[in-house]
């Protein structure tokens, strides 16, 4: 690949500004493929409008060409308020690092680490998560190369984009002690006097799990951007003698964020439509046309204590039952390894991605900071 030499002193490294919004819609959907299908993941019709469901307070940087006023390389690094080991602290994820194509192999990522510790204070570490088929990503960040932070494994995560079950009976490993009755459990759909509940909820789940945003659901009401995409009617909530014992919100993200086709391999392309055909009766993801998107709804504060298995299953497939009925029919989630839920994937079927979940520093390695007994949530805003 041909590459356009470049000095530093052509270089500028700066904090984004909305000015930028265009260039960096623009850098962040840089294609990749991937299984012979090139992507593109996009944040239309705003990058900023997009951040807010990510940050609180967005920390992005870039690098600019200051002779042809190109942008070159971008991350964000920004903070949302979460619950840490039960109290609640800011917490810093990074996403979005990009480098245009020609520029690749320039030292960029060294001008992009210096700027990200100069920035990256309360607290000076951030969270990560990288896929296994982001190779890009992974020879940048895992491999210790001088100028960027220092990387800290916390262990393999999943993604996957459910559409459907191997099974219609519930499986065996939910047969254990310490399930819930479930025929005393009602479903609801959530309204404004649910709103309290709700919010003590979460912060009950914080005994079980770390890195929940805290959460203030009356922003919905607001129409808060951080819930953009989302209302209290798109809340379900699982009652055991009225309290809260488990909840999702199923969360169409495509006003701001999409995953886009742009090209499939020739041999993909010829034999989509049977495929489409096969999936549809098999209960798989279908594949978009050229130049659309995938179509999935994301579970949001998909929660319940982590050893209620059955009551997890129950909410997936109630949950895939609504997508369907809105016309959708595949839901995305995240879960760590250390999660007991994660175990029920095995059952599913869907598209799963699998990755690594980490901690970027230069100083201090930050996984001694964290209550070991308290298992990894990914909000799924940020995914």
């Amino acid at each position: 690949m041909q590459t356009t030499e470049k000095k530093a002193p052509y270089l500028v490294v700066r904090e984004a500004t909305p000015e930028d919004d265009q260039a960096l819609r623009q850098l962040v959907a840089v294609p990749m493929t991937t299984r012979g299908v090139m992507l593109s993941f996009q944040r239309e019709p705003s990058y900023f409008q997009a951040a807010r469901v990510i940050y609180e307070a967005n920390d992005n940087a870039e690098i600019e060409d200051k002779t042809t006023k190109k942008l070159l390389a971008c991350y964000g690094n920004g903070y949302r308020h979460c619950y840490v080991n039960g109290h609640v602290f800011p917490m810093r994820y990074a996403c979005d690092l990009r480098v245009d194509l020609q520029f690749r192999g320039q030292s960029l990522l060294k001008l992009l680490g210096k700027k990200m510790q100069e920035t990256m204070h309360h607290p000076n570490f951030n969270q990560i998560i990288i896929f296994n088929d982001n190779y890009a990503a992974r020879a940048a960040l895992q491999t210790g190369r001088t100028g960027l932070p220092d990387y800290y494994d916390e262990g393999l995560v999943e993604t996957l984009t459910l559409t459907g079950f191997k099974t219609a009976q519930y499986p065996e490993i939910m047969k254990t002690q310490g399930q819930l009755d479930f025929s005393r459990v009602k479903r609801v759909t959530a309204q404004p006097q649910y709103i309290e509940q709700m919010n003590e909820f979460v912060q009950k789940m914080a005994q079980f799990y770390n890195f929940i945003p805290a959460y203030d659901f009356y922003h919905l009401l607001r129409k808060d951007e951080y819930f953009q995409g989302l209302s209290l009617h798109d809340f379900q909530l699982y009652l055991l003698d009225d309290e809260i014992v488990g909840m999702f919100g199923l969360w169409r993200q495509s006003a701001f964020k999409q995953s886009k086709i742009l090209h499939y391999h020739w041999s993909i392309g010829l034999i989509r439509p049977i495929y489409n055909l096969l999936a549809k009766w098999a209960g798989l993801m279908t594949l978009p046309k050229i130049g659309e998107s995938f179509k999935y709804h994301a579970l949001h504060s998909l929660l319940c204590h982590p050893e209620h298995l059955f009551l997890h299953d129950h909410m997936l497939r109630e949950a895939l039952k609504l997508s369907r009925q809105q016309g959708v029919g595949c839901i995305s989630f995240t879960l760590s390894h250390q999660d007991p839920r994660q175990k029920l994937n095995q059952f599913y079927k869907g598209e799963l991605l699998t990755g690594m979940h980490g901690f970027l520093s230069y100083q201090q390695d930050p996984r001694p900071l964290f209550d070991l007994a308290r298992i990894p949530y990914f909000e799924v805003g940020r995914i």
